[in-house]
């Protein structure tokens, strides 16, 4: 398997680093940048900041997905 890097750049001073759970992890946690608590109803999607960029590489796709 090829490791791939995926750059990011912070736009924000108080944005997070993206992390792994751990080493087998299949994709890192990327962190919301708001003053409280967003609420989105089922079947609803919504942008959320996080204050980061990421660079996805060609040929590579970025997905996001609720943790549970």
């Amino acid at each position: 398997m090829q490791k791939i890097n995926v750059f990011f750049k912070k736009l924000e001073n108080d944005a997070k680093v993206p992390t792994y759970g751990s080493p087998y992890a299949a994709g890192a946690d990327i962190y919301a940048l708001c003053d409280g608590s967003v609420t989105i109803p089922a079947g609803k999607s919504a942008f959320v900041h996080t204050g980061i960029s990421l660079e996805i590489p060609e040929g590579v796709v970025g997905l996001i997905y609720a943790r549970s």
